[in-house]
């Protein structure tokens, strides 16, 4: 045999022994695991989760009717599986959708398909950990359309408020001094505004009052099925209560945010904590907020919501801070601030994110154990709400 054939026939072996275990080490794709859906009669938002992220392309393509295919949209992920639990149909047949079907397209792409009945515009957005895309489908259901008699004045619509209280069940949150957990505060204090919300706000504005939570309960929902739950309420105002923590045990304070982007790091560190983490992690370190970041951010803004939000906030802000200043005269005020929160993303009505206190901090990890500081919290949260919709909504109405 000669020293050629022989070199060729060794690292044939060597290849043949080498491949099994470079096949083992080489990544899994993302798996398409699960598709959700939460419907209303104008607006129904899919939620559909990968195993990890995943590159993906949507477009709109219109009926054929020579074919018998309707008007849909159509999600293409790669490199993507399809798990075999979702091959068959989901029904949905919402006035907005009919039906949301899947299929291996490729051997390296997953795709979905959203059969449509009618709608007027969607947006789709990922969010991170886990990874999920999101599609937000707005129409006029025609289940809907029904005439009034027209003698009949309509009855004056309830303001409707839907409280968040941040974190639950399997997510703790912060935790703070004597092991007090954030999910565990931010509860208490969002009963006791619908309380007030409820027994008061009816007699200062005249008009019914639906007081709406996202969890009432230790329970876990995800970010996304937050703002669902208020966009298919058709809420008013949104507020998504938390408390604060840091690594500096001397930091305190409460802030007030709205949703836009910013560079501030403080401001990027805590979103990360409240979002879990809002960029996701690529080999075991988190995304940095990046351009590609900010532009996604961009994208989900409610620019038409914004300048509402703000004032919303700055409201909100002073007037929690003048009863907070009650109880711990040495409380900062932290002021309004814009961030990159997901549980504000995609909401269609005015929204903030108060964070109420510091768990970490000595003085008022202590107090946000004590009902006279969670009620002080609670009424200027109230005050700060009647004092919107009395003052600033009409006038925003109106512009």
């Amino acid at each position: 045999m000669s020293g050629g054939v022989f070199r060729w026939m060794l690292g044939m072996v060597l290849l043949a022994s080498v491949a099994p275990f470079a096949f083992a080490l080489s990544p899994p794709r993302p798996a398409l695991e699960e598709i959700r859906h939460t419907s209303v009669p104008d607006y129904t938002r899919v939620i559909i989760t990968l195993s990890a992220r995943a590159d993906y392309k949507h477009f709109r393509v219109a009926a054929n009717q020579a074919h018998d295919r309707p008007d849909r949209i159509v999600i293409d992920f790669s490199p993507t599986r399809l798990d075999p639990n979702l091959r068959e149909p989901i029904p949905v047949d919402d006035g907005l959708l009919k039906r949301i079907r899947t299929g291996q397209f490729s051997p390296t792409t997953a795709r979905v398909v959203i059969d449509l009945e009618q709608i007027e515009s969607y947006t789709a957005f990922p969010l991170y950990s886990p990874y999920r895309l999101i599609i937000d489908v707005k129409g006029k259901s025609r289940k809907t359309e029904v005439d009034q008699p027209a003698e009949q004045a309509p009855a004056p619509q309830p303001y409707r408020i839907m409280i968040d209280p941040g974190h639950g069940g399997r997510d703790p949150g912060a935790v703070g001094v004597g092991g007090l957990k954030e999910k565990t505060v931010v509860l208490a204090i969002s009963k006791r505004l619908g309380k007030k919300l409820e027994s008061r706000l009816k007699l200062e504005t005249r008009r019914p009052v639906k007081v709406l939570y996202t969890r009432a309960s230790d329970v876990f929902i995800p970010l996304p099925d937050r703002t669902a739950l208020a966009n298919a309420e058709g809420a008013d105002l949104f507020i998504s209560i938390h408390a604060n923590a840091s690594e500096n045990p001397h930091l305190q304070g409460v802030e007030t945010y709205y949703l836009n982007n910013t560079n501030d790091r403080a401001t990027i560190r805590l979103a990360s904590l409240e979002n879990g983490p809002l960029y996701g992690r690529k080999n075991g370190r988190e995304l940095s907020f990046n351009a590609e970041t900010a532009d996604i951010v961009s994208d989900l803004i409610q620019n038409h919501k914004v300048e509402e939000s703000r004032v919303f906030a700055q409201v909100i802000q002073s007037s929690m801070m003048a009863q907070v200043a009650k109880r711990h005269t040495q409380a900062r005020n932290l002021g309004v601030k814009k961030g990159p929160f997901y549980v504000l993303v995609g909401a269609e009505m005015p929204c903030v994110l108060a964070e109420v206190s510091f768990l970490t901090h000595r003085v008022q990890g202590k107090l946000l154990r004590s009902s006279a500081y969670q009620e002080a919290i609670a009424e200027g949260l109230f005050q700060g709400m009647a004092r919107f919709i009395k003052e600033e909504l009409p006038r925003m109405d109106s512009l």
